[in-house]
């Protein structure tokens, strides 16, 4: 058993619950994360389909694409990567909603739809910027599928990098459950 756990158990009953949940969160961001393992997808080739790449969150995290964002200069993404620019991709994630001041329909595609309230916020390399124009998703925080162009590489926007991986849809279709999501 931890010291910090130790503590907690004697001290807990002085704490109140505020005291408590507080030592609880601290704790668990503290604590050492147990290393992430790769879904039993994550190593398997890219599926193909005609000229459409079927792309899963897995393989673009296990591409270990680390990217810095206080670097003045980015590091550039994996040639594995890089060879899916301007090709027609296919993935399976959860819809979050942006603010679009023309009007048009742009959204975060995820691996998880509770991962930025809930728990770890995805990182900027572990997301896609859809932009779909005129399209309209169904219902935000729910499985989609997404066809599109592909287009990697950092994009850049009053001095920040925004995005590292976009997709301009050219369908949205929304999944009956998450099964498909890896």
């Amino acid at each position: 058993m931890s010291r910090f756990s130790e503590y907690l158990r004697a001290h807990a009953p002085y704490l109140g619950l505020g005291g408590l949940l507080l030592l609880m969160v601290a704790g668990s961001l503290l604590a050492p994360q147990p290393a992430s393992r790769p879904s039993s997808g994550a190593s398997r080739p890219l599926d193909v389909q005609g000229d459409v790449i079927r792309l899963r969150f897995d393989y673009i995290k296990n591409l270990n694409y680390d990217f810095d964002p206080r670097a003045t200069t980015p590091v550039p993404p994996p040639a594995a990567l890089q060879a899916l620019d301007g090709r027609q991709v296919e993935i399976a994630g959860f819809a979050l909603p942006l603010y679009s001041p023309t009007g048009e329909t742009e959204f975060l595609l995820t691996q998880s739809a509770n991962g930025c309230c809930f728990g770890a916020p995805p990182m900027l390399q572990h997301m896609i910027l859809v932009r779909a124009g005129k399209m309209k998703v169904n219902s935000y925080g729910e499985p989609v599928l997404v066809r599109g162009i592909l287009s990697v590489g950092p994009e850049w926007e009053d001095g920040y990098v925004t995005s590292l991986l976009r997709l301009q849809a050219t369908s949205i279709r929304d999944l009956a459950d998450d099964r498909d999501i890896e």
